[in-house]
Order: C-alpha cells, then sequence, then structure tokens
C-alpha cells in the first residue's frame, strides 16, 4: 500500500495548484479585455453605418409625401434598420456609395484586420471577423456587421447602445 505524501508535498501541491489557477485567470482577463477592445471598434464601424442609415431613413422620410412610401420606409427602418430606397438601382446605388464613404470616414479597420471594414455583402470574404457587409435586397439596403469571432451582430442592439469610441 502506498504511504501518504509528506505535509510539505501537500503544500507544495497547493501552493503550484493555487500559481496554476491564479496564472489562469490572470491570462482569461488579458484576453477578455483585448478581445473586448478589438470588439468595440467592430462595434463603432457597424454604428457608424447604421446611424448613415438613419439619417438616410430620416431625409426619405421628410421628403416623401405618399403615405405608401412612408409606410414602406418606415417599415424597412423598424423591421431590420434598413433604408427603403425608390428601387433596386438606387439601393445599389446607394449601397456602392455608402460602402465608398464609410471606408473613407473610417480608413483603418476594426481588430488591426488589412481588409477595408465595409465591404459589399457579395464580396463578403469566408473569414468575416471584425467587418460590415453593405447589401440589397429587393429595394432595402441593409448592413450586417460582423463581430471579432466572424458572428453576425444585432443591430437594433448596437444602434440603441451606441459604442463609446473607436479603439484602433
Amino acid at each position: 500500500m502506498a504511504r501518504r505524501p509528506e505535509k510539505s508535498s501537500r503544500m507544495r501541491f497547493a501552493w503550484a495548484l493555487g500559481i496554476v489557477i491564479a496564472l489562469y485567470g490572470i491570462l482569461t482577463i488579458l484576453l477578455s479585455v483585448h478581445v473586448i477592445d478589438q470588439q468595440s471598434s467592430a462595434r463603432t464601424d457597424l454604428y457608424a453605418a447604421l446611424e448613415t442609415l438613419d439619417q438616410l431613413h430620416q431625409e426619405a422620410m421628410a421628403a416623401t409625401s405618399s403615405a405608401d412610401a412612408r409606410k414602406a420606409i418606415a417599415n424597412a427602418w423598424h423591421d431590420h434598420r434598413a433604408f427603403a430606397a425608390a428601387s433596386p438601382q438606387q439601393a445599389r446605388l446607394i449601397a456602392s456609395q455608402l460602402i465608398t464613404r464609410l471606408n473613407q470616414e473610417y480608413p483603418h479597420p476594426a481588430c488591426g484586420q488589412t481588409r477595408p471594414a465595409f465591404v459589399a455583402a457579395a464580396a463578403l470574404p469566408k473569414q468575416r471577423a471584425c467587418m460590415v457587409a453593405v447589401g440589397v435586397k429587393n429595394n432595402q439596403v441593409r448592413v450586417t456587421g460582423y463581430d471579432t469571432q466572424g458572428i453576425a451582430m444585432d443591430n437594433f442592439y448596437e444602434f440603441l447602445y451606441a459604442p463609446t469610441g473607436r479603439s484602433d
């Protein structure tokens, strides 16, 4: 039968285990802070795109007198946080201009990426982490932001809770 370990051996093991657990906790905190910092720049990019669509939405609502057109514009914004253009061609033109404008205003892509932060949804790469896709569905211009893991972010949450600032 095996002997019971001495008290000093048990204490060394307890200290070693405690140190490993503490190091693991510290590394976990550092990684979490790093991911949150990267995520904030991706959130800022999505918020900028949503803010631009909101401005377009407000301008279209002010310029439209037709009740049906106002309802279509309002429904697109309320249902998808999208901008309802008058036609699919106009929506494609607005999406293209939006991509160009946002890439000029935010020239430093989120998460230290080398590719542009704002891309056409049709040209979205397989690795979509920290990107904002601008696409057209029917006559609506829609944006979808992707977080550090490449998972689509919620437009409603991101628009309601604006990020505090861009951290490049």
